[in-house]
């Protein structure tokens, strides 16, 4: 799978250095980036509708903070939607719409079905209007986030590490937001216990930096660096991923490749603060 490269570095000097489970997954000489390959549920197109209305499901899906793709075979683990649309035509001289969906998981079980309707002039059908597929895949998304979304906040242990999600800094486009969001759902996915920002409780705090360099040949080298603190300011350890892009590909949304910085970089949260745990040096 083409993922970023992570690089997991200790700077705490009392601590022993950290195994390295992930370093088999992200090759040293690491391609460039396929976010669809991050993708938690994959969007295949809709029989007997637009080309445009897959893609239309995909970025409502995203609108949610759920990693979906149209293009792409995603991962091992990604559940993939399936859709089918029928259109008939009405008494007032518009097409009825009826889309009907159904979810399912990598290994074919059914996670939840679903249909919604509309109606609109045959032509606008016919050539995929966008307000009208955004329409239709807004009315649908609701549903299908609601069989995916994260699981509600668990309980957390006295003693266990409260992490929150600080500033990203240098990002172009919307990557400041974007990746700040698709990291806490990454995290949330890692059970990595969260808490907002403005909490007054003792928190961990994880920070971004972000640095481009200059287009060469119709590329850019990016680096992407999580910093984790303790409540006193002091490192824990860093994650540092690399990796060629297409030059200004990140100068707009980042989409799909925010959820794939993140979801390559949780684990390696994770198993810092489940070093901070083993060490005992948690919040007090």
């Amino acid at each position: 799978m083409r993922r970023f490269l992570l690089l997991l570095v200790l700077l705490a000097a009392a601590c022993q250095p950290l195994p390295h489970p992930f370093t088999a997954n992200f090759p040293r000489a690491a391609p460039p980036l396929e976010p669809p390959d991050s993708a938690d549920i994959v969007v295949a197109p809709v029989k007997g509708a637009p080309a445009t209305l897959s893609l239309a499901l995909a970025a409502a899906l995203r609108d949610a903070e759920i990693p979906a793709s149209s293009e792409g075979p995603g991962n091992k683990a990604s559940d993939h939607l399936f859709g089918s649309a029928h259109a008939t035509p009405s008494f007032d001289g518009k097409t009825a719409i009826t889309i009907a969906w159904e979810l399912r998981a990598a290994d074919g079980r059914l996670i939840g079905s679903g249909s919604v309707a509309g109606e609109a002039a045959p032509e606008a059908w016919g050539r995929g209007d966008p307000d009208l597929v955004r329409a239709l895949a807004g009315k649908a998304a609701p549903a299908i986030v609601r069989l995916v979304q994260a699981p509600a906040p668990r309980e957390v242990a006295v003693n266990e590490p409260l992490v929150a999600v600080g500033p990203i800094t240098g990002a172009p486009g919307d990557g400041g937001s974007t990746l700040g969001r698709a990291m806490e759902y990454a995290l949330g996915r890692a059970h990595v216990a969260l808490v907002q920002k403005e909490s007054d409780k003792k928190s961990f705090i994880l920070t971004g930096e972000v640095a481009l360099s200059p287009p060469e040949q119709g590329q850019q080298q990016v680096k992407v660096s999580w910093i984790l603190r303790r409540p006193d300011g002091g490192e824990v350890g860093r994650i540092d991923q690399q990796n060629a892009v297409p030059a200004g590909r990140l100068d707009g949304p980042w989409g799909d490749i925010a959820f794939a910085v993140a979801s390559a970089a949780a684990p390696g949260v994770a198993a810092l603060i489940d070093k901070v745990k083993d060490g005992g040096n948690g919040p007090s």
